[in-house]
């Protein structure tokens, strides 16, 4: 702001009368989910006001059980708190739809914690309010499970926007609609053991979201200005445009990443990331899976050479396993221009943050064998910069676009230490893309989304 003129300084200080104030808002349904019961819950948000979308938060207590039969394994908070839960949020604004419900969010959600956000704020603001790190049994213990007061306020999708500051009086209402996810996203602990050991007798984990409610930041200008400002705006555009990221998601199975390759077809205005992780594929298996898959997909897994958290849930657990060198290729143009390594892909993530030269930033990952092995991601970024109001990436909107992935195995003599492929179900790829839609906002509240 100092680099600002006096003079235009002078006028956004006549703004007078200025308030804010955070509200709690109540679900329009219930305040209990679970894994075994009731899994969806809708929200809508205040009409009439001007929100700070990103402050946006839902507080819950959870609740993690087994079936009581004593020498079941404990059921354990995963890493990510409530994020780490959810499978599914949706918008909508009047009926109108803005996103498409991507699934799995926690694997989005995990994708983006892992590149984009650094050590301090995970071991500070996220470990007091989103569980961070996965603690053991001991800790807010309550029978073969644990109970701890959780605040999620770092929703993906639609709560993204640009302005932050959003005046409501002008959209219909909208509504969010969040999915849990099973009881398969929790880690096990032993209940004759330590934290990483093998789970043994899995029983029937389940979890529960208790005395759900959200709070949002409310501002209010009594000058007159802002909606002078906002009224003329319209009548010389005639609309309002709000640019927000949506994600898609495919998936694909295979043995190994040389019987495997993903692939994914997507038409957008501006097409701004695309990711690819792998997974061990029993990752997905549920609870109709039996004790075995129970067993295989939610013994948590030890990182390699971490600095602060030890411990993530195998359903985030996103390695290089024989990957020799891999590329992308959008409708046949390769990305990167070369058959690059699992170590070059870190680089393609620190650059596509714009890390290169900044000397005080970071990520959650703080090793290259935690790269290699726990949270390893192929990405490329397409945008010209991290702007979110530019639409600067790649134009598909008169195309559809095909996306494919493809990887090749590594030679005995790489050496990289990665870890040893799953057995059976090995791996499943999943590629994660992240463009820009634009909510298109006209008079007497009306709306479209431009794609």
């Amino acid at each position: 702001m100092e680099s600002l003129p006096k003079s235009l300084l002078y006028m956004t200080s006549q703004i007078s009368n200025f308030t804010r104030n955070i509200i709690k808002v109540n679900s329009l349904n219930q305040t209990t989910l679970s894994s075994n019961g009731v899994s969806q819950i809708r929200l809508a948000l205040p009409v009439n006001a001007v929100l700070n979308m990103k402050s946006l938060a839902m507080h819950g207590v959870v609740t993690t059980s087994n079936n009581g039969t004593p020498g079941v394994d404990h059921v354990l908070i995963p890493k990510g708190g409530i994020g780490a839960l959810l499978d599914r949020v949706t918008w909508s604004a009047g009926g109108v739809s803005l996103d498409n419900g991507p699934v799995p969010y926690h694997v989005i959600y995990a994708i983006k914690e892992n590149l984009e956000k650094g050590h301090q704020k995970s071991q500070s603001d996220d470990r007091v309010l989103q569980q961070s790190e996965i603690q053991g049994k001991g800790e807010y213990a309550v029978g073969q499970g644990q109970k701890k007061k959780l605040v999620q306020n770092n929703f993906l999708g639609f709560t993204e926007c640009h302005p932050t500051y959003l005046d409501m009086s002008l959209l219909p209402e909208c509504f969010c609609t969040i999915q849990v996810a099973s009881a398969s996203v929790c880690p096990l602990e032993p209940a004759e053991g330590t934290l990483g050991d093998k789970a043994t007798n899995a029983g029937s984990p389940q979890f529960s979201i208790n005395d759900i409610f959200f709070t949002v930041e409310v501002c209010q200008i009594g000058s007159g200005m802002y909606d002078a400002l906002t009224q003329r705006l319209l009548q010389e555009r005639g609309s309002i445009d709000v640019p927000y990221p949506q994600y898609q998601v495919f998936s694909q199975t295979g043995q190994d990443f040389g019987s495997t390759s993903i692939r994914g077809s997507i038409s957008c205005m501006s097409l701004d990331r695309m990711y690819v992780v792998a997974r061990n594929n029993a990752s997905a298996l549920d609870e109709t899976s039996g004790v075995g898959g129970w067993a295989l997909s939610q013994a948590p897994i030890r990182c390699e050479n971490p600095i602060g958290n030890c411990f993530q849930q195998q359903s985030v657990n996103f390695a290089a396993y024989d990957l020799g060198n891999w590329q992308f290729t959008l409708n046949n143009a390769p990305m990167p221009m070369y058959r690059a390594d699992p170590v070059d892909a870190f680089n393609f993530a620190v650059c596509a943050e714009d890390r290169s030269y900044s000397k005080d930033r970071g990520c959650q990952v703080s090793s290259q064998k935690e790269w290699l092995n726990n949270k390893w991601c192929a990405t490329q970024r397409l945008c010209l910069d991290n702007d979110p109001t530019r639409l600067s990436g790649t134009n598909l909107s008169s195309i559809n676009a095909q996306i494919v992935f493809t990887g090749a195995k590594k030679s005995a003599e790489d050496g990289l230490p990665t870890p040893a492929l799953p057995g059976a179900g090995g791996i499943q790829l999943m590629l994660v893309t992240q463009q820009t839609s634009v909510l298109r906002i006209g008079q007497s509240r009306a709306c479209a989304v431009v794609a």
